[in-house]
């Protein structure tokens, strides 16, 4: 049976932007690949607390929990994955590439230029449809 791993994703958004990351060339799945800040819940921890610490460890940001989004299953040759994502401001820190090769603040559109997991598909959809409907009601 493949490993289930669940998976807290920090969507820190400023300045209608998002954060997000590049893993490192040495990563030991998908590497090089951009990413949203997270990572695997621990044991005994909640989903809020992994995004949190996440963000710290992994970008140097102390990160508020706005409001969770759906969560989505992805299955992969080797392993499935939970995503549980949140939508997040930044409260504290600076920003640092602590344990990624590269950080950046793009807009939802954007992403779709960069090389994402495919587990992040649904995810990047939902972020520029939510975006665009964001957008047309302040026109």
């Amino acid at each position: 049976m493949k490993p289930h791993l669940h998976i807290a994703l920090a969507l820190i958004w400023r300045g209608g932007k998002v954060l997000v990351a590049r893993r490192q060339s040495n990563a030991d799945h998908l590497p090089d690949v951009w990413e949203f800040p997270g990572g695997k819940i621990e044991s005994g921890e909640s989903s809020e607390k992994a995004a949190i610490r996440e963000a710290h460890e992994e970008v140097g940001l102390e990160i508020e929990i706005l409001v969770p989004c759906e969560r989505l299953e992805w299955e992969y040759p080797e392993r499935r994955v939970t995503l549980h994502p949140f939508h997040c401001h930044i409260v504290g820190g600076e920003i640092v590439a602590r344990e990624v090769a590269e950080i950046r603040f793009m807009t939802p559109a954007d992403l779709r230029s960069e090389n994402f997991p495919p587990a992040n598909a649904a995810l990047i959809e939902k972020l520029i449809q939510r975006h665009k409907w964001i957008v047309d009601e302040h026109r």
